[in-house]
């Protein structure tokens, strides 16, 4: 288990922050995120905060053919920025990012004033060895649908695969698959600062070459340690022909805390539910219980009995499923998921296939990539009662 859960996000935020005022152009801003090589700025005004920019906002303005030389910073940036406190736990803050498919936070105090800004990068500096130690390999933790393209294509073709694939890069391959290059978020914007045309440049023009590689079966930390010590974000995966199988970037990797905020979440019901329950008897557990479910943020939660008749669901099941939370509610289990877009649910949700501990899967539901968590549910003689379903947007920002 990692030593990081209960750290609040102020011992570990960027407090140095990169910022721009609302009047500012957005070379104003490719500029500062150059000079500072930081992936997002901060628009703010009087010490609060309008809104923030990142790379991935540079690249969505060169999808859409902006012209980055006479853009304002206000029409490029996201606006209203995610916030939390500063006494917010690690564990608690990264939950808020995957759930609203984000990579920074801010860190506001109560007057809406900005302390810090948090990213995934922070937290992953602040791992143990022991957080790598529950993964061992990178084959564990890398994606494996990574954008390929040619050294022909064009950045035009490349800007358009990462939007719509939802990713920080392309790695360039040549006929067999074989990495050559790769052009990352980062090298997008300083290409913006240099080229009044940017989309019309070829990938062998441009990429960076030679690729960072690591192979699929290699250890974890190892990977990290070369990140670190290389200062990239990303590696590029191959198989032991050379060829791409994988991407692992600090997204993937701090995505192993989801699997720690199921002990997180419940150590936190716990909490509640005592405190609560020793300043006022008198209110019902399941009253208490269900308003801390519905205030996981960004997570659906359905819960069933060992008959597969919904009992229980949260607001946001609407939101991410596609489903009706006043009709649920006594439908089956299996059918409803299978109607949402998951084919193995039948498989999937029986005591045999969870004995040995929650089991965690990704499903299309509508146009969205859905990470879906299944538990068993036992009640106090540790006999199976039910089925526990956690649905979060699989993100990849």
């Amino acid at each position: 288990m990692m030593n990081n859960q209960q750290k609040p996000i102020s011992e570990i935020m960027t407090r140095t922050l990169c910022q721009v005022g609302p009047t500012q152009t957005a070379i104003d801003v490719l500029a500062r995120m150059r000079s500072k090589s930081v992936s997002s700025v901060l628009v703010v005004e009087d010490g609060a905060i309008r809104g923030i920019i990142t790379e991935r906002d540079i690249v969505r303005a060169v999808h859409n053919n902006g012209n980055l030389k006479t853009m304002g910073c206000v029409e490029l940036m996201q606006s209203p920025v995610v916030s939390v406190g500063p006494a917010t736990p690690c564990l608690e803050a990264y939950h808020q990012m995957a759930g609203r498919g984000i990579r920074h936070m801010a860190v506001t105090d109560e007057a809406g004033r900005v302390l810090g800004l948090a990213s995934e990068g922070d937290l992953l500096r602040d791992f143990g060895i022991e957080y790598y130690m529950n993964f061992k390999s990178v084959n564990s933790v890398m994606r494996t649908d990574v954008c390929l393209l040619g050294e022909t294509a064009l950045v035009a073709n490349a800007v358009e695969l990462m939007i719509e694939k939802h990713q920080s890069c392309v790695v360039i391959v040549d006929a067999l698959e074989r990495p050559i290059g790769i052009l990352t978020e980062r090298d997008v914007v300083r290409l913006c600062g240099d080229h009044m045309h940017v989309e019309l440049l070829a990938l062998g023009q441009i990429m960076q070459a030679p690729v960072k590689t690591m192979k699929s079966g290699d250890l974890l930390h190892e990977a990290v340690k070369m990140m670190e010590e290389t200062h990239i974000r990303r590696l590029v995966v191959t198989d032991d022909a050379g060829v791409v199988c994988g991407l692992l970037t600090h997204h993937e990797i701090v995505r192993g805390l989801e699997s720690d905020y199921a002990d997180y979440f419940k150590a936190f019901v716990d909490r509640q539910l005592r405190d609560l329950s020793r300043a006022s008897p008198l209110i019902n557990e399941k009253l208490i219980l269900a308003t801390i479910l519905r205030s996981a943020s960004g997570t659906a939660v359905l819960a069933a009995d060992l008959d597969y008749r919904i009992c229980y669901v949260t607001p946001a099941v609407t939101g991410l499923l596609g489903l009706n939370a006043t009709h649920v509610v006594g439908r089956d289990l299996r059918e409803t998921m299978k109607q949402s877009g998951w084919p193995d649910a039948d498989a999937v949700l029986c005591e045999a296939a969870l004995t040995d501990g929650a089991k965690t899967f990704d499903a299309m539901i509508g146009a969205n990539k859905i990470a879906l968590r299944v538990f068993l549910m036992r009640d106090e003689r540790d006999r199976p009662c039910g089925f526990l379903l956690l649905a979060q947007r699989s993100v990849t920002k």
